[in-house]
């Protein structure tokens, strides 16, 4: 595209070595400081990561700021697990086994449809949430607010990342 003369932006995406490459995003390792310093400021000392697939950069940057900040405030990390994709059922089973951790107070979880599979799992084995375990998610999809959920998370401005990209383009 670059010999091309072609516009190049990367929605979504990571800043890149490339001065002619733009990328329109959130800041993800900001996104899991914050997701650290909220759990924190509701009280939770002990905590879960449920994460998404390893592999994904925006997985490896929310992580990695989620730790870095929730070693710096003194949350004491229970386990951190890797979904295996962004999906409810990995969530599931990504709860499945965290559960095995003692004393998780709260979840963050990289991911709202990851954090959605978890909350129901948690329920299903008898959890109250919020009273029992709390979760935060990233995203704030549509239906993060239905009552069903009411899902405490990090909003990603969709529709602002994608004009922004279209304006670049043009």
């Amino acid at each position: 595209f670059r010999n091309a003369g072609i516009p190049v932006v990367h929605s979504f995406g990571k800043h890149h070595s490339l001065s002619e490459i733009h990328v329109v995003g959130i800041d993800n390792v900001r996104c899991g400081a914050l997701a650290a310093e909220t759990l924190f400021e509701r009280g939770y000392a002990r905590v879960g990561v449920i994460a998404g697939p390893e592999s994904a950069t925006s997985t490896q940057d929310r992580v990695s700021g989620f730790l870095r900040r929730a070693e710096e405030l003194g949350l004491n990390i229970a386990q951190t697990w890797y979904a295996d994709d962004y999906s409810y059922a990995a969530g599931r089973k990504a709860m499945q086994n965290l559960r095995s951790a003692p004393g998780v107070q709260a979840v963050f979880c990289g991911d709202d449809l990851i954090c959605m599979g978890a909350m129901d799992f948690a329920r299903e084995a008898g959890l109250r949430v919020p009273e029992d375990i709390g979760f935060l998610g990233v995203n704030d999809i549509n239906i993060a607010s239905w009552g069903a959920y009411n899902l405490t998370t990090i909003r990603q401005p969709f529709r602002d990342i994608i004009r922004s990209s279209i304006e670049l383009i043009v």
